[in-house]
């Protein structure tokens, strides 16, 4: 399943999704809201920050970062 796949998958659940831009090395937190999604995004070891939808961190993580669980993206 391509990471477009799984997201518009989990877009219509309302779950949240997780995914790493794994040429940034970055993790991404797309969290469900009654407008669409926020994004999230953190660094190794340091604390989450909110970034724009429009984010070349967040496109890349659409298009092929790698997926993540909810505990792989906390713990990260």
């Amino acid at each position: 399943m391509s990471n477009l796949n799984y997201i518009l998958e989990n877009f219509e659940k309302g779950n949240e999704i997780y995914i790493m831009d794994d040429l940034e090395d970055i993790a991404v937190r797309y969290s469900p809201t009654k407008k669409g999604y926020e994004n999230f995004a953190k660094f190794k070891g340091e604390a989450e920050y909110r970034i724009s939808e429009h984010s070349n961190v967040v496109t890349r993580a659409d298009m092929g970062g790698t997926i993540l669980t909810k505990e792989e993206y906390y713990n990260y």
